[in-house]
This record gives structure tokens, sequence and C-alpha cells, in this order.
């Protein structure tokens, strides 16, 4: 065991002697004497033959210990993420009545100043969704419709608050178009999201998004009065040549590659 340790300790001798290091250097001398009882148990009695054997088998420590403080900092982050989830959630919805009343009670605008109250628990809700996708992001593609889920809540979340803001403060009298550019954005992200995580045939996504926009898009310019409501409607149709456009420029694209089956007896044979 000891020439294990003598190993570790010649390969960190350069690293910062802190508790990662520490738990990580127990962690990998236990790997490698279980391994060397296994090889000893198998029949192989030669130490120096043992040693080489077991050290060839963890040939880069470096990069080892690089992944292991990774999954450390997220296991951290994780565990304060909870405490976090369990004290934050009251401290905020009490903290945010307590803002109300003081603003109220100072300023005697208690009209725009209960924004604050669903505001400040929405962005919170933000927050919490937001660590959720992260979470079930690292995990397999099967979990990955929850997170595009807690995804769209996390954009309509947003939508609302900003939507109380520029009702109650700033009374703006075209409030209600960001539901529809909520809409929007939730298409936008789920699409975004899709494509990072790379979602098997995300493409089909791409093609129902873009044509569910359009009616949003529609209603979005007519309500601004950017485009006016006819001929704006031409958007919709348009949003259908685009999918058909697209379509056409995918189903080219795998022409090209076609089948070979003298490839595949070549492949067999070899």
């Amino acid at each position: 065991m000891q020439s294990y340790v003598d190993y570790i300790e010649m390969t960190f001798q350069g690293e910062k002697d802190n508790g990662t290091l520490y738990r990580y250097k127990r962690q990998l001398l236990d790997r490698m004497t279980a391994r060397a009882a296994e090889i000893t148990h198998a029949g192989l009695r030669d130490e120096k033959v043992l040693y080489d054997l077991v050290i060839s088998e963890f040939p880069d420590l470096p990069g080892d210990y690089r992944r292991f403080c990774e999954k450390d900092r997220l296991k951290r982050r994780d565990k304060y993420f909870n405490r976090l989830m369990i004290f934050g959630t009251p401290i905020v919805a009490i903290a945010c009545v307590l803002v109300f009343l003081a603003i109220g009670f100072l300023t005697q605008r208690w009209s725009p100043a209960w924004v604050l109250v669903p505001d400040g628990i929405l962005i919170w809700v933000i927050f919490l969704l937001s660590e959720g996708i992260r979470r079930i992001t690292r995990q397999r593609q099967l979990f990955h419709p929850i997170a595009r889920v807690m995804l769209a809540l996390a954009v309509m979340c947003a939508t609302v608050c900003v939507f109380l803001i520029a009702m109650a403060a700033l009374h703006l009298p075209d409030a209600w178009v960001l539901f529809p550019f909520g809409v929007i954005c939730l298409y936008a992200a789920d699409a975004i999201y899709a494509t990072i995580t790379k979602q098997k045939m995300r493409i089909i996504n791409y093609l129902i998004y873009i044509v569910a926009a359009s009616p949003m898009v529609y209603v979005l310019l007519g309500g601004l009065r950017l485009v006016p409501w006819h001929p704006g409607w031409l958007i919709v149709p348009f949003a259908v040549l685009l999918d058909l456009i697209i379509i056409a420029g995918a189903l080219a694209n795998n022409a090209k590659y076609k089948y070979k089956p003298e490839l595949e007896d070549a492949w067999n044979e070899n």
C-alpha cells in the first residue's frame, strides 16, 4: 500500500492541498488497493508486476482529479441550492410583503407598490425553475421533456412579471401584446433548448413552431400597429410556405446520401 501512497503523493505534489484533494487521494488509494486485491486474488503474486499493472489502469490522474473536482463542485452546489430552496421561499415571500408595506406606508402609493409582491415571487419561481432545468439537463435525454415543460413555465412567469410592471406601474395601454410575445419567446426558447441538447427529430419542432408562432407574430405586429391587420394576415400563409421550403431543402440534402448495397457488403466482408 505504501508504494501506491508514494505514487499518489508524487503525482500531486504540485497541487494545492485542500479538503477536496484529500478526499480524492483517499478515494484513489481505496480504488488502487481494491484493484490490487482483486488481481492478487486472481493469482498474480509478483509485487512489481502487480504495482505496474495497477498503476497502468490509472494513466491520467490529473485529468481524473479535475473531473472529481467538477463533480464535487456540482454536488456542493446542489446541496447549497436545496437549503436555499427550503429556507429561501418563505424568506422571499415575507421580504416581498415587507417591502410592499414599507413603500406603501412611506409613500402612500399602494397602487403600483403591490406589483412588488407577485413580481418578487415570480422572479424567485423563475430562479427555481432555471436551477431545475440545469439539473435535469445534466441527466439523460429521457428526462429532458420535463426540463422543456419547466422552461415553458419559466418563460410564461417572466411574461406575467413584465406584464404586471407594464400594466400597473407604467400604465401602458398595449401591455396585452406581451402575452403573444411571450408565446413567441416560449417557442423560441424551446427550439434553442432542443438545439443545444441535440434532441432527435428537432426539425419537426422547428416546423411546428414556425406555423404556431405566425398568428402570434400577426397579433403582436397588428396590436402595436407596426403592420396593418390587412394584409398582415399573410404572415400565416408565409409561415406555411417557409415550412415547405425547409422541408424541400431537407429532402434535397438527404437525397445526396444514397444507399449503396455494395458498400455494406464490403464492410461486412471486412
